[in-house]
């Protein structure tokens, strides 16, 4: 069973907060204990801010980013963890460019959920639904990452 487990996206601010978020309750509902989940970006800075549309689909579903700040992706965040699940090929690809003794727990979340293969979509920009079906879709790729670890 994996004990620590890293999202990564781009700014940390959407995609990989929200799966952190959602994997934390997630875990909590389970009832799976003992598991670090965190999430960082390519591009993460302190400066970033989470959208006002992604914290408000994250209070509907009882999991609070207010606190969340962007963080850059760090060679200490790699070797800590397990698991790194990231949102698009390019994440992949480019992680693995910059630290390939890390490429064998990287994966595209949607190909580890067992979903196909494929990117989670970057919503930042685009109409409030395209936040909520983001949302969506992350969280029925990290319920079955549940069913997979319980």
């Amino acid at each position: 069973m994996y004990k620590k487990i890293l999202f990564v996206c781009t700014g940390n601010v959407c995609r990989s907060a929200m799966a952190e978020a959602l994997c934390k309750k997630m875990l909590k509902d389970f009832g799976l204990k003992g598991i670090k989940v965190w999430s960082r970006g390519l591009a993460g800075s302190r400066v970033l801010k989470v959208p006002a549309i992604i914290l408000k689909l994250m209070d509907d579903e009882q999991s609070n980013l207010d606190t969340h700040v962007s963080r850059q992706l760090t060679t200490k965040d790699l070797s800590r963890a397990d698991l790194v699940l990231v949102m698009e090929g390019y994440h992949q690809e480019k992680i693995v460019a910059d630290f390939p003794e890390a490429a064998d727990k990287i994966f595209l979340l949607k190909q580890f959920a067992g979903a196909g293969t494929g990117d989670v979509e970057d919503p930042i920009g685009l109409a409030e639904e395209d936040y909520r079906a983001c949302k969506e879709e992350i969280k029925d790729y990290i319920y079955q990452l549940m069913i997979r670890m319980s």
